[in-house]
């Protein structure tokens, strides 16, 4: 960019825009940021007339000149909101739709959309901000200052290329429902599995959780996530279009096992700050059992640990077919909904391979005892984990009830899925239940382990030949496609307009398309999801 005008004229730069001119009048401020790779140089308001007459202005700020990229909010239809209002005008889900003015006297802080996605704050926090500058706060907050909402059109501009001016919804472009076809859905797979290698490091160690706004990884931990990461660098392995995953399962599976697998008096476990969790034990033993099945490791790989981890979930087996979910602290019990399933899960992969009877009683009896609880005490996260060992367990032994109780869980979850209606497009496909907040918010996690279960529902129900059955839930694991691929970051100068670091979130998935926190399990899920569904010949996929 050269010139006192870097824009050049607003219709050259706004080009294939309908209705975008140099002389369109603006119906409210309009917010205009530089950006270099996505680097923020400089962003603020312009109160101009015309688009032309803003752009200019914002071209002799300094630093527009180094600018490749630049970010446009056309804002309109301020409309006030009551204090009383702001939870629910001001929702997660009009983060990136919708804008906040807080003014109060001289102060005034006004924050645009598409900043919103790129600082990943919600209102509650520019509130916080508004209140920690002016020192208003409670009823005088409520007094004296005057809070609006408004609209904007939201356009990314890429400069010094031919490529369009393009328009953006919240985070990115929508994805089409026709666009959910065999192309999409192994660019998908792509894309995470390549995150997940690229976020390995050489001792083993795999990213747990990446904040793109900040560009830096969190300290948190969590061991059942860590070893769900090394199944699923297990799968992606076995899927052979990544030479490099057989290694980098064998090295991640060393460090977790180093680090978290320790003995408490005498029984071996999984235990990170002072918890021993039957999910994060049962998944270990899973990865292991996986991996020498599947010739990864040898058959007598890391026999010690393996050992230790089956003795651990034999102790917290109970012959009533229920499971103790912690090792420690003893007291411990909850989780009920998570970690029996992913025991079972394990039990049934076990089974597979040692076809001991005893091993399919307690199977049969942790699947009576669990049917019954969780008719009583219904939740989503329960389903797809023992739809899973469920299938496997019918699979080896053709019982009915296994098939029958699949069937009816995953019936009742197709009524979770978003489609149409009232909610906003690029939330289609998730899964969530706003009229059941004790279910949990949206999370891309939820969505891509509800689909993991679906996709095992699905093929049971097209090898029993149930057609209305199979289509329906071939119906929801195509629109979780298209969800999926919203969340993902796919295009670095549209998804990632606004991210420095953009090597470290390429094919990753978002938590939510408001919240563009990147954790471990939302990539795996999902992509231990599609990887079923691409694994399918007949999967009805375009």
């Amino acid at each position: 960019m050269t010139g006192k005008d870097p824009f050049g004229p607003a219709a050259a730069i706004l080009r294939n825009m309908p209705g975008m001119a140099a002389g369109t009048k603006l119906e409210g401020p309009l917010w205009l940021a530089w950006r270099r790779n996505g680097k923020l140089i400089q962003g603020g308001w312009y109160e101009n007339a015309t688009l032309g007459e803003a752009i200019a202005t914002a071209g002799a700020v300094p630093g527009a000149d180094r600018a490749t990229a630049a970010e446009l909010c056309l804002t309109r239809d301020y409309r006030d909101v009551a204090p009383e209002a702001f939870g629910r005008v001001f929702s997660n889900g009009a983060r990136g739709r919708t804008g906040i003015e807080i003014r109060a006297g001289k102060f005034l802080h006004r924050v645009p959309p598409t900043l919103t996605i790129a600082t990943n704050r919600s209102f509650r926090r520019e509130l916080e901000l508004f209140v920690a500058k002016t020192g208003l706060e409670g009823a005088r907050l409520a007094r004296e200052a005057r809070l609006r909402a408004f609209s904007a059109r939201k356009i990314l501009v890429r400069l010094g290329q031919t490529a369009p001016a393009v328009e953006i919804y919240r985070a990115n472009q929508i994805v089409p429902p026709e666009a959910a076809g065999r192309a999409l859905l192994e660019d998908c797979i792509r894309g995470m599995a390549d995150w997940m290698l690229g976020n390995l490091a050489d001792d083993g160690r795999m990213t747990y959780k990446y904040w793109p706004s900040r560009g830096t990884c969190s300290s948190a931990d969590n061991t059942i996530r860590q070893f769900m990461a090394t199944v699923a660098l297990g799968r992606i392995a076995r899927r052979g279009d990544h030479p490099q995953a057989a290694e980098a399962f064998r090295r991640n599976l060393r460090h977790n096992l180093g680090l978290y697998y320790r003995e408490v008096e005498g029984i071996g476990t999984i235990i990170l700050d002072g918890k021993a969790k039957l999910g994060a034990v049962a998944l270990a033993a899973l990865a292991i059992a996986e991996g020498r099945h599947y010739g990864l490791i040898a058959p007598d790989a890391h026999q010690d640990a393996f050992a230790g981890l089956n003795d651990c979930i034999d102790r917290l087996w109970q012959p009533d077919g229920a499971f103790r979910t912690f090792l420690v602290p003893r007291d411990r019990n909850d989780n009920q909904n998570f970690y029996p399933g992913e025991a079972l899960l394990y039990w049934a992969t076990l089974y597979r391979t040692a076809r001991r009877p005893e091993l399919l009683e307690r199977c049969l009896k942790s699947f009576s005892h669990y049917r019954d609880w969780h008719r009583r005490f219904p939740n989503p996260a329960f389903v797809p984990w023992h739809t899973q060992a469920c299938k496997m367990l019918h699979d080896d032994t053709q019982k009915p009830e296994l098939a029958d109780f699949i069937f009816e869980r995953n019936d009742w979850l197709l009524g979770m899925q978003q489609w149409e209606g009232s909610v906003a497009p690029d939330f289609h496909g998730r899964f969530h239940d706003p009229k059941r907040p004790e279910y949990g918010p949206p999370h891309s996690s939820a969505t891509g382990v509800y689909m993991e279960g679906l996709a095992d529902a699905w093929q049971l129900a097209h090898s029993l030949g149930d057609r209305a059955r199979a289509g329906a839930y071939a119906a929801a694991l195509t629109r979780g496609l298209r969800n999926i691929a919203q969340l993902q970051f796919r295009d670095p100068e549209i998804d990632a307009f606004y991210i420095t670091r953009k090597a470290a979130v390429m094919g990753a998935i978002r938590t939510e398309m408001y919240n563009n926190e990147i954790r471990v399990d939302n990539v795996q899920h999902c992509l231990m999801a599609l990887m079923k569904i691409a694994a399918a010949p007949d999967f009805p996929l375009a």
